[in-house]
């Protein structure tokens, strides 16, 4: 009789079905894990730079220009002409122009003190609504125009964008002109510099007294006393010869005989010998 168990009944030959399944299962975790399970503190993939052997530029703006030149003309109490024939304007003021109370004044200033002068220009790269460029102007001496200008009172402060930085002692030296009323903001402008001068008034006119307008009458012309040294004193002599025929020659200033006539070269003595 065979005794050996038969294949079927063989253990450990054939897993069983329950635990294939689980074997299949743990598998396809395992796989899932080693997808989207990894940790987030892990340490993520870095690309590295990329360089390239351009070399990396900076930008830096402009610094304003600044030039020496002589002025060749005066426009008005802010704009001169440069002997390179640029027209510039002082940033920060504003003078009287056309006929605006004061023009006249203020540009006659501006020119005794620019004209034909060599003065530092730095230009601020900001130009005004006419196109003119706005600049800072140091005159021959060192002095800053723009505050020069406002604090004897030929011009006035204005914000244009280019003079912020130096804002604050511009407006001090328009206060001290303004304060004391001086230039332009005494009268007849009073600070108004875009109208021309006011007339006088009628009641202004009438208070002149009377002796003032009677002086400037015209007095009655009188004769004029005949020079002196024309006359012909007592003892007149026609001539140098008569002089010299009489014994009197030369004759000096003063002397009797001594006429203007006699002294040809006017030295005082007539009738000397040469």
């Amino acid at each position: 009789m065979n005794t050996m168990p038969s294949q079927e009944s063989m253990p450990g030959k054939r897993l069983p079905k329950w635990l294939k399944i689980t074997l299949a299962v743990f598998a396809v975790l395992f796989v899932l894990g080693a997808i989207f399970g990894r940790s987030p503190d892990d340490p993520q993939p870095v690309a590295a730079p990329v360089t390239t052997s351009a070399t990396p530029t900076t930008t830096t703006s402009p610094s304003p220009a600044v030039v020496n030149e002589r002025v060749t003309a005066v426009t008005d109490g802010h704009t001169v002409v440069l002997a390179s024939g640029k027209k510039v304007r002082a940033a920060g003021i504003r003078a009287p122009i056309g006929t605006g109370c004061f023009h006249d004044e203020a540009a006659a200033w501006a020119i005794g003190q620019l004209i034909g002068q060599a003065i530092t220009v730095q230009l601020l790269g900001v130009t005004d609504q006419a196109g003119i460029a706005l600049a800072s102007l140091t005159t021959a001496n060192g002095a800053d125009y723009a505050a020069t200008a406002l604090q004897a009172g030929y011009a006035k402060y204005i914000v244009d964008g280019a003079s912020a930085a130096v804002g604050s002692s511009l407006q001090t030296a328009e206060r001290i002109a303004s304060t004391g009323a001086l230039g332009l903001w005494g009268s007849p402008c009073k600070g108004n510099i875009d109208s021309p001068a006011p007339a006088p008034s009628p009641t202004a006119a009438a208070s002149v007294p009377k002796a003032t307008t009677k002086a400037a009458e015209p007095e009655p012309a009188t004769e004029a006393p005949p020079a002196r040294e024309t006359e012909a004193p007592a003892g007149y002599y026609p001539n140098c010869a008569a002089a010299r025929a009489a014994g009197v020659a030369p004759l000096h200033r003063g002397d009797p005989g001594y006429s203007r006539k006699l002294d040809a070269d006017g030295d005082g003595v007539a009738c000397e010998r040469k």
